[in-house]
């Protein structure tokens, strides 16, 4: 598990890195529980002013969360994410997305949330759940389309397919396309600017204010209830059960729907 995510640490600067390129930096509850943990105590130490996420080498962000392991280790995964993905959105720190490669599923939630997404030519987003018959939770739902807007976000997520990064910088998912080869050098580069030259305060503030103006969940307890139960439904169908075992077999589904 402690390999899972390695962490870099570099005067002001935390680097988490998805360490698991044998699985295409797939993300398993391991990692998952271990990213969440990890970014919550970089913000209790007080020493990073910014945090800079990244997969292990230069040919893959994350193909998202790691199916493999049977239903229950699935489900396992499932409560990592959750873990996850709260402490990158309550995270003070500015966080800093360094993609190289396909970043899918929670790779594309990740980037999301991120302030900063910096991406090589190679670079390409999405997340092929419909293709499993399942369906993003609402709420990565509502953070992609608030980002990116209805059309692009309906074009991400009704077609499972991934567009590459210069479609993602048009969007407004991506920041800035870098060449390959220069992607490292860049984001450190800003990030480091970022951490030397901003006072940390008022980055937090700034930071905190956008979220309670723009980024907050503002839905009504009973649509919330209704949307996380529709979601349920689909996750738990006939469908999604076969998207899953046909992922672990390797082999194309025979969607019913039901």
């Amino acid at each position: 598990m402690a390999n899972e995510i390695i962490r870099e640490d570099k005067r002001h600067l935390t680097t988490l890195i998805f360490n698991r390129p044998e699985k295409r930096n797939a993300l398993n509850a391991d990692a998952l529980f271990s990213l969440g943990d990890l970014v919550r105590e970089i913000d209790k130490e007080g020493k990073a002013r910014v945090i800079i996420l990244r997969g292990a080498g230069e040919k893959i962000f994350t193909s998202g969360g790691d199916v493999a392991g049977g239903y229950k280790e699935f489900q396992r995964t499932i409560e990592g994410l959750t873990y996850c993905i709260e402490g990158l959105i309550n995270c003070p720190l500015p966080l800093v997305s360094m993609v190289y490669g396909p970043a899918i599923g929670a790779g594309l939630d990740i980037s999301v949330i991120s302030d900063f997404c910096f991406a090589a030519e190679d670079a390409r987003f999405g997340v092929p759940l419909v293709k499993m018959g399942r369906t993003y939770y609402y709420t990565a739902i509502e953070r992609l389309t608030r980002l990116v807007g209805i059309k692009a976000a309906k074009e991400i997520l009704l077609t499972g397919s991934l567009i590459n990064a210069d479609r993602a910088r048009e969007t407004g998912l991506v920041n800035q396309v870098i060449k390959h080869d220069e992607l490292e050098r860049f984001t450190y580069s800003f990030a480091n600017k970022l951490a030397e030259e901003t006072a940390p305060l008022a980055v937090r503030v700034t930071k905190l204010t956008i979220k309670k103006l723009f980024e907050e969940n503002r839905l009504a307890p009973s649509l919330e209830k209704e949307l996380a139960g529709l979601v349920d439904e689909i996750n738990m169908s006939k469908d999604a059960e076969e998207g899953i075992k046909a992922v672990m077999e390797k082999r194309k589904p025979v969607f019913t729907g039901r």
